[in-house]
């Protein structure tokens, strides 16, 4: 199953309860997802559990994080699994925000950057001051409240600092990392998700842009409109598929993101003025 954050959350906002604006996102679940996961996070979530457990599965190893823990990380893809816990239940508090809310807090805080390092993602031990932050937040989606949203921020800046000053090494690595990505972000989400993007209207939803900010974004990082960057990336893909797979024309078609086979090799011949027949015999 994949599941891209926070756009999976909103479009399904009754499997959730949700404290948000455009730029922060507070949701709490009771739903364990048997299958694992393929987490793909445009925005950079930190994981408060409730009840059960998570295993993150990374490649060089498995991070397993359960409610003595909380778990930061930055944006990219992940494999995650959800196991319940006691009395067969399961609640997990998914906090999910942007760049500019980690560059306000550094600010805020005047915090000073004093490590080079970086890391993507930060596992820590709970106590009883981030067990108090949390349980609050967990009031605030039962209460009825004008300024909840407002307390939810307050209350996770309150554990980035509490973070701050019991690892402060390994919290400035976190934060490091996302500074230095910051203006490549647009880039690594469009990179790391390319294998699901099928037309400007996906890039607009996983990057959340509306289309005159993502084409100037696109002009900005790349030098090219949207619409040709995408149709650049297609062909890469296609090239790289015809050179190291026995997949068929049909198949890389689809898998490409292509309408129609016909249509793919228009635009192959197009561009590569062969056809993809033609470049795979040359290519064997």
């Amino acid at each position: 199953m994949i599941t891209s954050i926070p756009n999976y959350i909103l479009e399904n906002k009754h499997l959730y309860q949700l404290i948000h604006d455009d730029t922060f996102i507070a949701s709490k679940s009771h739903l364990l997802k048997k299958d694992k996961l393929h987490l793909r996070n445009s925005m950079h979530i930190l994981i408060l559990l409730v009840n059960g457990s998570k295993t993150l599965h990374l490649q060089e190893k498995d991070v397993l994080i359960d409610t003595n823990e909380i778990l930061y990380l930055s944006q990219a893809n992940y494999f995650m699994s959800e196991i319940v816990g006691s009395n067969d239940s399961f609640e997990s508090i998914v906090i999910s925000f942007d760049d500019d809310f980690v560059l306000d807090f550094i600010k805020k805080f005047n915090i000073s950057m004093t490590t080079n390092t970086r890391s993507k993602l930060l596992k820590i031990k709970r106590d009883f001051l981030i067990d108090s932050s949390i349980s609050n937040i967990n009031d605030f989606f039962s209460i009825k409240l004008e300024n909840k949203l407002e307390l939810t921020k307050l209350k996770i800046q309150e554990i980035f600092l509490y973070t701050l000053s019991k690892n402060e090494d390994e919290f400035i690595s976190f934060l490091n990392h996302i500074i230095n990505t910051k203006s490549s972000r647009i880039k690594y989400i469009l990179e790391d998700n390319l294998d699901i993007i099928n037309s400007i209207d996906d890039m607009c939803k996983l990057t959340r842009l509306n289309s005159k900010a993502l084409r100037k974004e696109m002009l900005r990082l790349y030098d090219q409109n949207p619409k040709t960057w995408l149709d650049t990336k297609r062909l890469e893909k296609s090239l790289s598929m015809l050179k190291n797979t026995t997949n068929s024309i049909s198949e890389i078609a689809t898998s490409c993101g292509y309408s129609s086979v016909s249509w793919f090799i228009n635009q192959f011949k197009k561009y590569y003025k062969k056809t993809p027949l033609s470049f795979r015999e040359q290519n064997l």
